[in-house]
């Protein structure tokens, strides 16, 4: 199987607004190698191990501040204080992009992500066709200054990093500046939604995980597996073959369902149990093979982060009534999820 092809994207938007959407093909989840080695390889030279290390302690801090300010005020909406903010705050630091034009990238990611739906509505092609307009010249504009003057960001780090003499080209850094803007909040937001919930689900298996990274660490996998955002993807057969004895011609469009797949009895022992101990958990909530998520590790630092900042804290998360989700096939994501913080009585 090779990557859901740009072109199998693009057949399905209307022909008027393809030409618009053509630098879809330079995004790193839809190439194949061997252009996908060479762009994931400029991308990982990028997200060098010292810049995701600060970005570590910078992620404690603030999911520190807004759980704190969570928790304090009683609740609230998670989605809002928590799940939302953290991820965006998040990859606008990596990328380098101001807290002012934070509210504006973000309403074109909510609308440029529309690309991976399986079908869309005359109203969300043109939201879709406006917000990438606007990203692609808010990104160039963005390299333009890098280049006139680099600081330490990812931005600046795509236009100098090259490997065996090549770098990437204006259309590829683009591209990929906004796969790494869309794909580093929009799933994460519905991780860490997903997170509290499960806190809030298994309060006693959340506070048997305080204080150890790991028993943190397996908790967030087991949100992953169980009810991690990434519900479906899609893969395109490079030839003709069989999958489970149904044959399948070359070029076909196969949907993989992610989220069945986490569920599966023949490997996970009594699926639909939340066991937060499952070693191995061989879950596919970040994809699996060459196109598994690229920011994984992002995520569930940040999922980790929140976690334990809500354990230090003395209190209960009750999930009540009203919850809504974001309308979408690929992505589980709380749009408002209300938690009530009930605080322990001091001994």
């Amino acid at each position: 199987m090779c990557a859901p092809t740009a072109a199998g994207l693009l057949d399905e938007i209307s022909p008027v607004l393809r030409p618009v959407l053509e630098p879809v093909a330079s995004w790193v989840l839809y190439a194949d190698a061997p252009q996908h080695l060479r762009l994931r390889g400029l991308l990982a030279k990028a997200f060098a191990p010292r810049r995701i290390a600060f970005l570590e302690s910078q992620i404690t801090t603030v999911a520190d501040a807004f759980v704190s300010r969570f928790v304090a005020a009683g609740g609230g909406d998670a989605v809002r204080s928590i799940a939302e903010p953290l991820p965006v705050h998040t990859i606008c630091a990596l990328l380098g992009i101001p807290d002012s034009d934070r509210d504006l990238v973000k309403r074109w990611s909510d609308d440029v992500i529309l690309l991976t739906e399986p079908a869309l509505t005359g109203d969300q092609e043109n939201r879709l066709a406006a917000a990438w307009a606007g990203l692609w010249d808010y990104f160039t504009g963005l390299i333009g200054h890098r280049r006139a003057r680099a600081v330490d960001d990812i931005v600046s780090a795509l236009v100098e990093v090259e490997e065996q003499g090549k770098r990437l080209t204006l259309e590829e850094a683009v591209a990929n500046l906004m796969a790494l803007l869309i794909g580093g909040h929009e799933t994460t937001t519905g991780l860490i939604g997903a997170l509290l919930t499960a806190v809030a689900d298994h309060p006693e298996l959340a506070q048997a995980a305080a204080g150890s990274a790991e028993s943190v660490a397996g908790f967030v996998e087991e949100v992953l597996r169980l009810d991690g955002p990434a519900l479906i993807t899609a893969r395109t057969a490079a030839e003709d073959c069989e999958v489970f004895g149904v044959p399948v011609s070359a070029g076909r469009r196969l949907v993989l369902l992610q989220a069945s797949a986490n569920r599966d009895p023949e490997v996970f022992e009594e699926p639909q149990e939340f066991r937060p101990g499952r070693r191995p958990n061989p879950h596919v909530g970040f994809g699996h093979g060459p196109h598994a998520c690229f920011g994984a590790a992002l995520a569930r630092m940040e999922a980790a982060a929140v976690m334990r900042s809500v354990l230090r804290w003395d209190c209960r998360l009750h999930v009540e009534d009203g919850v809504t989700w974001k309308a979408s096939q690929v992505i589980r994501s709380a749009t408002f999820l209300p938690v009530h913080v009930e605080r322990e009585a001091k001994r």
